[in-house]
């Protein structure tokens, strides 16, 4: 996992028993499980090419992960960097996929403000990519 700046290897986020943090190595098989649950047909060489990419290039793409008090992945939303002829230095994100629940409008808050955060410390402007929400049904079995 790559080095972010000091506030935001396990930022506390402002929603009750939410944290948001950069994905690291042991969340990538339940990450790759709710994609799978909302895209079926997410191959995993896509999800694998995605992580070599990220490993290639952790400062200009990522994956931010909202866990609930237990440590289980409730949603995530991947980003990338690159400059922009309109907006300059910017910060795409999407798609965030969210368990559907009934947190969930707070797991896709808690992620949207801590993209916020990360474009502001790196002086990017944000954007989300149209349709960016993807929600898993709340009695999903993830494997």
């Amino acid at each position: 996992m790559r080095d972010l700046p000091p506030d935001m290897n396990a930022a506390p986020c402002p929603r009750p028993g939410l944290l948001v943090s950069p994905l690291c190595s042991d969340d990538e098989t339940a990450a790759y499980a709710l994609a799978r649950w909302a895209k079926p047909d997410l191959p995993p060489e896509r999800w694998e090419n995605f992580l070599c990419d990220w490993r290639a290039d952790p400062d200009g793409r990522g994956i931010l992960v909202a866990r609930n008090q237990r440590g289980g992945i409730l949603g995530f939303v991947c980003w990338w960097r690159q400059p922009d002829l309109e907006h300059g230095e910017t910060l795409w994100a999407g798609p965030f996929f969210v368990r559907e629940m009934g947190v969930r409008p707070l797991v896709r808050d808690a992620l949207d403000q801590e993209l916020q955060h990360l474009s502001r410390s790196m002086g990017a402007a944000l954007r989300i990519t149209p349709d960016a929400t993807v929600l898993v049904p709340p009695h999903s079995t993830l494997v």
